[in-house]
């Protein structure tokens, strides 16, 4: 009750959920409820003192009635309300008694009356009442859920309801208060809008419904889905009204003067159209696509016009003179074309696809030129030679083929699939052989001395047969039903012999007798000590016979064994002993092995083979690992370790698919390429040509455009890294070929970005090796480099003195070494050839004996360490780097020799590893690097010949001028210089001693009795290799 400000109580019906209150506010006295649950007086009553006088006493204290106050209601309450009372509010007493839904002192305020109560909040002059709470004002607690079985709900809880058993009223009075009459009833709550309770349940008036008649129902009822208020009234859907929902409304509302039919759509009027007349419409309508606006307008599409759209306009306007026609069309001036005259014609037009500039000219098409595209060109230009026809293909001269001429051709054409090679040499097919692959081969090859047909057979010697004459066969040919097995006899029974020609005994004959057609019969033996002697010729003495006596073993010679005396017996091969009863080792065991029953026990672990000949890997060899005689294994690819035990291993791992085949070293699917697969192929390559092989215009820009980039800090400082890591490792075995890689690379980056069509030029001395000093090379013209400087500066040429300075200051020097030559190249041919096991030699080779060696005879600038700053570094380097590049192209194993497992970054390379300069297809930055080979006729004959020619067979036919690597200054400062170990330079003078030629006067002539050219530049007999090389 303390939760209701001043409020007194007045009257409780007993036993029931509601109480009457009085209520004292700003609203002036009134009457409400409060739901308090099942209540029993607490008695005694309290009285009020002094007596109430306009009021009775409750609870203590005075309720004073209408129009009065006080403490015992004696004061007059003034009954004038200053100001009015606003929205229907009366005045009381001199305050404003407002209607339901106002408050405030003059009723201005909407409220909810009365207010809302336990917590409920008023929102537009209506209760929202927290959860477990409802009515109109939030006063009656509910149920969650509802009560079942007759319960009711009294604050929150169900409970079973009590009602007074009889139809008495209770009196309950107060000395000096009138008695207030609690009268039981049977409905709770009460029944409301004067409905009657009967047994516990309300009878309704016509209009209410509900449990208690709270709820007012609506007559008719709503129709389509309309829902009845509180009030007895419709709510309807939207899209209907009246007062039951019975009329179909439009939804939105017509407009523009449009009425909605029964059937809830908009009629709408002339000039309006749409679902609710919305849309304005054009009369008459618009044409050729123009849409109608809101405001009755056409809005026409562009190249129409006029009120709807009828008239034909061109778009954008018609240019350069032209006349717009009635079909929208641009009528153009002469010399003008295009679907508005913006585009200016050629005359003639232009042909084969060309396009006309904004000029008048013709813009040609790939393979076409002229003024107006008629002539047919070729793309790319025809190469090595070729010409171009008037139908845009090249004729290319013979020895080359392709598109461009791009392609080496074999003469005469290889034959039998066989493929022709860039170097005009044909790669023949399995099974075929000869210079043009004409010969037949037999695959596999003819054994055991067989020689192949020319229909690719073998033509077996005697005692072999079979495809490839594999099988031995038997002879002469096994008699009396004996079989032929790998070449020996295989006797039927009671047969025996090399060829089953003897009958032999079953079972074998004992006690020294011996088998005679079949049969064991005793030997006899001329008995040596009673010799019969014949009579002589002529002599009158009668013959004596010789005397012959059986002689036995007393035991039988065992294991085949033959009796040749008393007790002696002769043994087969594998047996010993005076019975032959002992086999033996034959032949005896090997490496400590030990011989029982005849075959050799070896030395467990180490050791096996008939004979312990054969030396063991232990751990045995893995992953299909072969031993070798020397106890090691020998690993198949890509497998490693002391037992073939370790798989390749790839870190990073190999990307874009590509598998790990060595460590790391990845094989790469078709497309990628790089140490991990990580780059794309290029569809193009960078091409660099023997110097003697470029036009005077591409050797002209290569000058040009290295004198240029010479004066860039970029060249400058790579120039100079070479002289300040000269001793740091670059010229070493693990770093030489790969960082000079490197070295030239760079080069070639810094090169094309001056002028993007330079080609790298390298220098075969080889081909000049007789008189290098002589080759074109050193011309004074502006697109050669310029000759010898006799130890001084270079004086004439692109970088005579006064015209070029080197880096760290000073002029080009050179100072040839007239009196020695360059290697030759049979000298390069033998060093080619050595075998991929022998790595570390091919190296030593190419570094001592070619690359320092070349250098010194250059001498000058060259033979310092500022060896990078002259121009002739590159031309040499470029040269060492092709035949590493040779080397490569002979197999897979040659390829990866030696760098494949150094990951590890070089020497100031840019953190780039020898692993990443091995592929010449994929250089760092994804490029390609293709070598041509010199184009001369010279050096396509030797190419050819020395491919056919071994070199031992050119050590001792072909004769050559004699060169020494011992004696020469030149190779002495080299390896000074560079700094060749004691080690090395032994190994290398026992390489270089190796004989390549048969040594002649240099003045010798050739086979014909006179030197050729080619012979004399090259330094060997050019005409005795090629007819070695035809005659095979």
């Amino acid at each position: 009750m303390s939760s209701v400000s001043n409020v007194t109580l007045a009257a409780c019906v007993f036993m029931t959920v509601t109480c009457l209150v009085y209520s004292s506010n700003a609203q002036g006295p009134g009457i409400g409820s409060i739901d308090l649950g099942p209540i029993e007086p607490d008695f005694p009553i309290r009285t009020c003192s002094p007596r109430c006088e306009n009021g009775f006493c409750v609870g203590g204290r005075c309720l004073c009635q209408p129009g009065f106050t006080g403490r015992t209601c004696s004061n007059t309450i003034i009954t004038v309300c200053y100001g009015g009372c606003a929205n229907g509010g009366t005045c009381r007493y001199g305050s404003c008694s407002c209607r339901p839904g106002y408050s405030g002192s003059s009723c201005q305020i909407p409220s909810c009356s009365p207010s809302c109560a336990n917590g409920g909040t008023c929102v537009s002059g209506k209760c929202r009442c927290r959860s477990g709470y409802s009515g109109s004002y939030c006063q009656t607690r509910v149920c969650t859920p509802s009560c079942r079985n007759g319960q009711i709900c009294i604050l929150g809880q169900c409970r079973c309801p009590r009602f007074l058993d009889g139809p008495e009223p209770l009196g309950i009075s107060e000395p000096g208060v009138p008695e207030i009459d609690l009268v039981p009833f049977l409905c709770a709550p009460a029944c409301r809008n004067g409905g009657t309770c009967s047994n516990g349940k309300c009878n309704c008036r016509t209009g209410y419904t509900g449990s208690y008649c709270q709820t007012r129902t609506c007559s008719p009822a709503c129709r389509n889905g309309g829902l009845c208020t509180s009030y007895g009234t419709c709510n309807c859907r939207s899209g209907y009204t009246g007062s039951y929902c019975q009329t179909r409304t439009c939804s939105p509302a017509c407009r523009y003067g449009g009425t909605c039919t029964s059937y809830g759509t908009c009629n709408c009027r002339s000039g309006y159209t749409g679902t609710y007349c919305q849309t304005r419409t054009c009369s008459p309508a618009c044409r050729n696509g123009g849409t109608c606006t809101s405001y009755g307008t056409c809005n026409c599409r562009s190249g129409f016009s006029g009120s709807y759209c009828q008239t034909r306009t061109c778009s954008p306007a018609c240019r350069n003179g032209g006349t717009c026609t009635s079909y929208g069309t641009c009528n153009c001036r002469s010399g003008f074309s295009g679907s508005y005259c913006q585009t200016r014609t050629c005359s003639p037009a232009c042909r084969n696809g060309g396009t006309c500039t904004s000029y008048g000219t013709c813009n040609c098409r790939s393979g076409y030129t002229g003024s107006y595209c008629q002539t047919r060109t070729c793309s790319p230009a025809c190469r090595y030679g070729g010409t171009c026809t008037s139908y845009g293909t090249c004729n290319c001269r013979s020895g080359y083929t392709g598109t461009y001429c791009q392609t080496r051709t074999c003469s005469p054409a290889c034959r039998n699939g066989g493929r022709c090679t860039s170097y005009g040499t044909c790669i023949c097919r399995s099974g075929y052989t000869g210079t043009y692959c004409q010969t037949r081969t037999c695959s596999p090859a003819c054994r055991n001395g067989g020689t192949c047909t020319a229909y690719g057979t073998c033509n077996c010697k005697s005692g072999y047969t079979g495809t490839y004459c594999q099988i031995r066969s038997c002879s002469p040919s096994c008699a009396n039903g004996g079989k032929c097995v790998s070449g020996k006899c295989r006797c039927t029974y009671g047969y025996g012999g090399s060829y089953c020609q003897t009958k032999v005994c079953r079972p074998s004959c004992q006690y020294g007798q011996v088998c005679i057609s079949g049969r064991c019969q005793c030997p006899r033996f001329l008995d040596r000590q009673v010799r019969g002697l014949p009579g002589r010729p002529g002599s009158q003495e009668p013959e004596r016979l010789p005397i012959y006596r059986p002689v036995c073993c007393s035991k039988s010679c065992l294991n085949g064994g033959t009796c040749i005396g008393y007790n002696r017996c002769k043994c087969r091969s594998g047996y010993s002993g005076q019975y032959c009863q002992t086999k033996v080792c034959s032949p005896a065991c090997r490496n400590g092995g030990t011989c029982r029953n005849g075959k050799c026990v070896c030395k467990k672990g180490y050791y096996t083979g008939s004979y312990c000949q054969t030396r063991l890997c232990s751990p045995a060899c893995r992953n299909g690992g072969t031993c070798t005689p020397y106890g090691t294994c020998n690993c198949r690819s890509p497998y490693t370790g002391s037992y073939c035990q370790l798989s390749p291993t790839c870190y990073p791992r190999c990307e874009n698919g590509g598998t790990c085949i060595r460590n790391n070293r990845c094989s790469c699917p078709s497309g990628f390429t790089g140490s991990r697969c990580q780059n794309a192929v290029q569809t193009a390559c960078r091409v660099r040509m023997e110097i003697h092989d470029m036009t005077q215009a591409q050797r002209q820009l290569y000058i040009d455009t290295y004198k240029t980039a010479y004066g860039q800090p970029a060249l400058r400082t790579l120039l100079r890294s070479h002289a300040i890591n000269f001793a740091a490792g670059i010229h070493t075995r693990n770093q030489f070929l790969p960082w000079h890689r490197w070295f030239i690379l760079e080069l070639e980056n810094i090169l094309l970005a001056v002028n993007s069509n330079v080609i790298l030029p390298y220098w075969d001395w080889t081909l000049h090796s007789a008189a290098p000093w002589s080759a074109p090379l050193w011309g004074s013209a502006s697109h050669w480099y310029g000759g010898d400087g006799s130890g001084s500066c270079v004086t004439t040429g692109p970088f005579r003195s006064g015209q070029f300075s080197l880096v760290s200051g000073g002029c080009l020097r050179r100072d040839f070494d007239l009196t020695e030559t360059t290697p030759s190249a049979l000298v390069v041919n033998d060093i080619l050839s050595t075998p991929v096991s022998s790595f570390n030699d091919f190296e030593l080779r190419v570094r001592g004996e070619l690359h320092d060696t070349v250098h010194c005879r250059i001498h000058g600038t060259m033979c310092t360490l500022d060896a990078a700053e002259s121009p002739d570094f590159f031309l040499h380097h470029v040269f060492i780097d092709k035949l590493w590049a040779d080397y490569q192209a002979r197999s897979t194993a040659h390829h990866d020799a030696h760098f494949s497992s150094l990951g590890s970054a070089m020497t100031a390379a840019g953190g780039h590893s020898a692993q990443d300069m091995i592929d010449l297809n994929n250089q760092p930055g994804g490029v390609c690097v293709r070598y041509e080979q010199p184009s001369s006729s010279t050096a396509r004959q030797l190419r050819r010949a020395l491919s056919r020619v071994a070199p031992s067979v050119i050590a001792k036919r072909v004769s050559c001028q004699p060169q020494s690597l011992d004696v020469s200054r030149a190779v002495q400062q080299g390896q000074e210089l560079f700094r060749v170990s004691a080690s090395e330079r032994s190994r290398l003078s026992s390489l270089v001693s190796k004989q390549v030629c048969r040594s002649a006067m240099p003045g010798q002539a050739g086979p014909s009795g006179a030197r050729t050219t080619a012979t004399a530049n090259l330094g060997f007999d050019l005409n005795t290799l090629v007819s070695l090389a035809n005659a095979k």
